[in-house]
């Protein structure tokens, strides 16, 4: 049985391989993804497991450094609580 704290985390495609990354605020990650257009949005959105958006401010984010770059999270320090 899953704890309340893993359902608070969700995460890239990219990590199960093991590739490098980091914790983001979903309210970070949503933020970005609404800059993007649309079908860009909507194909990095596809690649982490889904979340309701009202509830970004309890969600951690784990990116790969390939998603946070796309989303212009690269440069940034994680900044999950």
């Amino acid at each position: 049985m899953k704890s309340e704290q893993d359902y608070r985390v969700r995460e890239c495609v990219h990590r199960a391989n093991g590739a490098p990354g980091g914790f983001y605020a979903g309210s970070t990650y949503v933020k970005q993804l609404q800059r993007l257009p649309s079908a860009e949005a909507l194909k990095a959105a596809a690649r982490v497991t889904p979340f309701f958006w009202a509830d970004a401010a309890h969600i951690s984010v784990w990116l790969c450094r390939d998603c946070a770059d796309e989303l212009g999270l690269s440069g940034r320090e994680s900044d999950a609580a």
